[in-house]
């Protein structure tokens, strides 16, 4: 696979990530976190079946979906008692901590990606505080600490799988999917799943297109390019998640968000156009 069309995938990626939170924010007036987690995930692992193999019991493959299920889970409890603007600023958190454990693993961390990387930690935090510090309260630090858990393991996750892709792991996309479905079961003992048409729908459309197709896509883009250069561009979500939010519950596009925006592509424009 060539790098550009890895970057495209990744992109791709990114917009799917990024509309889901709109979706699964509209979802949960609605419909339980736990309940949306169970439901997208048991989709999930149910449609992937048909592309098992004998090889989904692998440890690395079980390892990935453990880490990745349990990120999901923290993060949905964390959420609970911290702000959406606290735990999305949380989350940026990840670039610095994969370019870190790549860094202690021997990625090189280079002039463009250093600067890509600040760019869009930059353009995050413009687009969340709205350059307002009284949108940064910092309250809830039992949520802010589960949130923060959740970015953690999703940095290690992203490393592993690149080190995992690099030793010749065929179809990683489907088995870790099937595995953070199998970890997800046990939420639905801790909630009550009332299954309506209402749920069912939303939960098949993240299942099909926000899990499956963007993990697929993230993954196999992680053939070609290292850790620390997906996780800049997958903040490409942030903005795609602005223009729903706009459009559909009425949030406003500001100079700030306009600012953060541009920041946010030039980084991706940085590493778009490096080498190898």
């Amino acid at each position: 696979m060539r790098r550009t069309i890895a970057i495209i995938y990744i992109i791709i990626s990114a917009f799917l990530w990024g509309v889901s939170f709109p979706l699964v924010k509209s979802a949960l007036y609605r419909v339980s976190p736990l309940e949306l987690f169970f439901l997208r995930f048991l989709f999930s692992a149910v449609l992937v079946l048909p592309f098992l193999d004998r090889r989904v019991i692998n440890k690395a493959f079980i390892i990935l979906g453990f880490l990745n299920s349990a990120a999901f889970l923290i993060e949905f409890v964390g959420q609970k008692y911290t702000t959406a603007t606290e735990a999305a600023l949380i989350t940026i958190a990840i670039l610095p901590l994969v370019a870190i454990i790549s860094f202690t693993i021997g990625e090189k961390l280079n002039f463009k990606k250093s600067l890509a990387a600040i760019l869009t930690i930059a353009g995050a935090v413009i687009i969340i505080t709205r350059l307002d510090l009284k949108n940064l309260s910092f309250s809830s630090v039992k949520g802010n600490i589960l949130v923060f858990i959740a970015t953690f393991l999703w940095a290690v996750f992203t490393v592993l799988s690149r080190k995992i892709q690099k030793e010749g792991m065929e179809k990683t996309s489907w088995m870790v999917i099937f595995w953070t479905g199998i970890f997800a079961l046990p939420s639905a003992a801790f909630t009550k799943i009332n299954i309506s048409l209402y749920s069912v729908s939303v939960a098949i459309i993240l299942a099909v297109f926000c899990t499956i197709l963007a993990f697929y896509l993230f993954l196999e883009a992680m053939k070609v390019i290292d850790a620390t250069t997906a996780e800049i561009i997958i903040t490409l979500q942030l903005v795609f998640a602005l223009i729903p939010s706009i459009i559909f519950l009425g949030e406003k596009l500001t100079l700030p968000i306009i600012l953060g925006s541009i920041l946010t592509i030039s980084s991706i424009l940085l590493v778009a156009k490096e080498e190898g």
